[in-house]
């Protein structure tokens, strides 16, 4: 609902109001208003206060005054007859006339209906608009600041623990020298030198047995070990032995570098490794040939974002603010000090721009798909420079980054939504500067951003970690897919802010976490869910954007329902592809196959192919396709089987996993969910955590046309104990049922 008449709503009494009498000309037809009525329409109905006693059926529509939001104490009612319709009622003398909404539609006074919807915005807010927020807002719940940090901290430490053992796990039996040749980090052609009293290896460096440069002195040179072979002080690494077969049982084993120099390499032996300390040190001291390094995690990161948690525990500001010992205020003056730049912003994303702008520590704008939030974003960064703030725009992705940087531009055009159509590329508002241009994959960003200009930049963007690169202070900090991102991980943007504003969506896919699939710890989910979200230090003290532009409403209706509390509304009437509904279900058993630990499903595999070859058949270009699926085997076999079935222009269809997808879209997807078996295992589509949030992403991709293929008693069975999740498959196969939009398929006649 809009947030003006949502006031409107509040300061409405239908007892006390009168149903509008309109003379001719606010009944004369003519052109339609420029807005959806059935939005207002829709919406509207679901709240009951608007009800009027004796009329249970109808709901009141407030009419506002002919050039502003005021309430007029007079109304018109919308119903849905059961003769005549959806009609909008009105007095006539003694009794009551009415007009079919489309009627109603070409009408003056449907105009006056206008400041309910959320494109329209009056030059003025009305006396009885009721501000989101207030401008000191305490905390909801407050958490000890030492528990909190220290619980980041030991969750990053466990993550960075379950790194090195997964990264081991695959480099037990592996050879230094073909790792190297393969481009990885790995260290061939070491020679042992000693242990010294301390425990610290020695290994020099064989340069007659390394294939490296042909210039012996090129190798010698400072810094060649480092460079050649990725291999840095702290690094923890795997000491591989010249013969497994003929070394002590605990080899490999893990070590930490200690000294690197152009020769040789020192590393300290991790004590929990060594089985037999005597045996293995008299090893280590006779001179032998062929041990190896292999790397087993970069420790930048990890220490980027550890540094970044100490940091925060000691600032004053974001360590009261991060656990809820002092308010959320919004007293700055960038409002006043700047303009809007974007005329067609909605209501919803004024006030997110408003409030963003006012914000003294910190603002979460929660940002469903197709609500505009990267848009409301760029604007956020366009106001606030104009009023000198220098910003730092943050994703925790490259292509979160360039999404919100050039978004569809290419080298020849400019998207207009993009950060790129305002930096000195474009209308040149503000210098713009992309750290690690050559991480960034996008053509765009490689062709205008790879000379930087340096501490110039009014405005940075990089990667939450890269920020880390970034040696000076930010006015404003934006971090877009804020819910993507580990707690710890957006600490180091953080430590670059005064204030700071975060953007996701807490429905969709949590941070990936190696300690936990999925996550469950508070510490191990976003900044945003732990701000924002239900049970929140700050729950709800934000702005969700709720005006959805990407899907037909028919796609729209199951995820708005199930997700967000049916808090959207469709901003515009989006058709659905001629002849077919917008939302499909199909029904097909077959049988899920194991790949290793992934899933696919040959009879879902040969159905989409079939479906997709329709598709194209009526026309829909191949890059206007989508295919979704939880899992990476069945990706590969749909790729497959479009090739092999002929299906036109099969390379151009993109065919991804869901966590792959988010953030995309397209104007019909199809949606294979692959499990099929008599137990009734739907995986990690069952899991609470995330489970949902996958059925969420992969639906709301689809503008005109979601097809869902899946074992739809399988789905519904869902997983032992996952009752909210039964539910949730359930649930949507009765409403493609109830709706008539269920296919059941035979599998055999594939």
């Amino acid at each position: 609902m809009t947030l003006i008449l949502e006031s409107a709503i509040r300061s409405f009494d239908p007892g006390s109001a009168a149903l509008a009498v309109p003379d001719e000309a606010a009944l004369e037809r003519g052109d339609p208003v420029e807005f959806s009525l059935e939005t207002v329409y829709r919406f509207a109905s679901h709240y009951g206060s608007l009800t009027p006693a004796d009329h249970p059926g109808w709901t009141c529509l407030p009419l506002h005054a002919g050039e502003s939001a005021a309430l007029t104490g007079r109304y018109v009612a919308y119903t849905d007859h059961d003769l005549h319709g959806e009609i909008v009622v009105f007095a006539d003398g003694d009794g009551h006339d009415f007009l079919s909404v489309d009627a109603f539609a070409e009408t003056p006074i449907a105009r006056r209906l206008r400041f309910w919807h959320p494109d329209r915005i009056p030059e003025t807010y009305p006396e009885y608009y009721e501000a989101p927020f207030d401008d000191h807002e305490p905390p909801r719940h407050t958490v000890d600041p030492d528990t909190f940090f220290d619980g980041v901290a030991s969750y990053l430490e466990r993550e960075r623990e379950e790194t090195i053992t997964q990264r081991r796990a695959t480099l037990d039996d592996a050879d230094p020298a073909t790792r190297y040749a393969d481009g990885e980090a790995a260290l061939p052609a070491l020679r042992s030198r000693g242990v010294s009293p301390d425990g610290a290896v020695t290994l020099g460096i064989d340069f007659d047995r390394l294939d490296g440069p042909s210039e012996r002195a090129a190798m010698r040179r400072h810094g060649f070990v480092r460079s050649e072979f990725d291999i840095y002080p702290d690094d923890p690494v795997l000491l591989v032995p010249p013969s497994r077969e003929h070394s002590p049982g605990s080899f490999p084993l893990r070590a930490t570098v200690e000294e690197v120099s152009s020769t040789r390499v020192t590393v300290v032996l991790d004590p929990g490794e060594v089985e037999d300390r005597g045996v293995v040190t008299r090893y280590l001291e006779r001179d032998r040939v062929g041990f190896g390094l292999l790397k087993l995690l970069n420790p930048l990161p990890y220490d980027r974002r550890r540094d970044a948690v100490e940091r925060l525990r000691n600032d004053e500001t974001f360590r009261e603010v991060l656990t809820g010992q002092r308010p959320l205020t919004f007293t700055r003056p960038r409002v006043a000090e700047s303009s809007q730049h974007d005329p067609d912003l909605n209501q919803e994303q004024q006030a997110a721009t408003k409030y963003a702008l006012l914000a003294d520590d910190l603002f979460c704008i929660h940002g469903p798909p197709g609500t505009g939030k990267t848009r409301t974003l760029v604007e956020i960064v366009r106001r606030a420079v104009e009023a000198g703030a220098d910003v730092l725009v943050c994703a925790d992705s490259n292509q979160a980054v360039d999404n919100v940087l050039v978004g569809e531009s290419t080298p020849e055009t400019t998207d207009s939504g993009s950060l790129h159509a305002h930096g000195q590329h474009g209308t040149g508002e503000f210098t713009l500067d992309r750290r690690n241009v050559q991480q960034s994959g996008r053509e765009t960003v490689a062709a205008w951003y790879s000379e930087t200009p340096g501490r110039t930049a009014e405005v940075v963007a990089a990667t939450n970690g890269s920020a880390a690169t970034v040696e000076r202070q930010f006015d404003l900090v934006v971090i877009d897919e804020a819910t993507q991102a580990t707690l710890a991980t957006s600490t180091i943007p953080l430590t670059k802010a005064d204030t700071v504003v975060l953007a996701g969506d807490d429905r969709q896919l949590p941070p990936f976490s190696r300690t936990e699939t999925p996550p469950e710890e508070a510490v191990g989910l976003s900044l945003f869910e732990h701000l924002y979200a239900d049970g929140g230090v700050f729950e709800d003290v934000g702005l969700q954007l709720r005006t959805q532009y990407r899907m037909h409403r028919d796609i729209a209706y199951f995820p708005n329902r199930e997700f967000y509390n049916r808090s959207l509304q469709t901003g515009v009437d989006i058709d659905p592809l001629a002849d077919r509904e917008p939302i499909l279900g199909y029904d097909i058993g077959g049988g899920e196959q194991r790949r290793g630990t992934s899933f696919y499903n040959p009879a879902e595999t040969a159905l989409v192919a079939r479906l997709v070859s329709r598709i194209r058949d009526e026309g829909v270009p191949a890059d206007e396709i989508g295919i979704i699926t939880p899992y990476a085997a069945q990706v590969h076999r749909i790729r497959e089987t479009l090739q092999e079935n002929g299906v036109s222009d099969a390379g151009a269809v993109t065919v991804d996993t869901i966590d792959a997808f988010q953030g995309s879209e397209r104007t019909v997807v199809l949606i294979s969910l692959v499990r099929s078996n008599p137990d009734g295992d739907i995986g990690f589509l069952g899991r609470p955590v995330d489970g949902p949030r996958r059925l969420n992403v992969a639906m709301t991709r689809a503008q005109r046309l979601c097809v869902l293929v899946g074992d739809w008693a399988t789905l519904a069975a869902g997983t032992a104990g996952s009752d909210d999740d039964d539910g949730l498959y359930r649930n949507l196969a009765d409403l493609l049922r109830d709706t008539g939009r269920m296919r059941e398929f035979d599998h055999t006649l594939l």
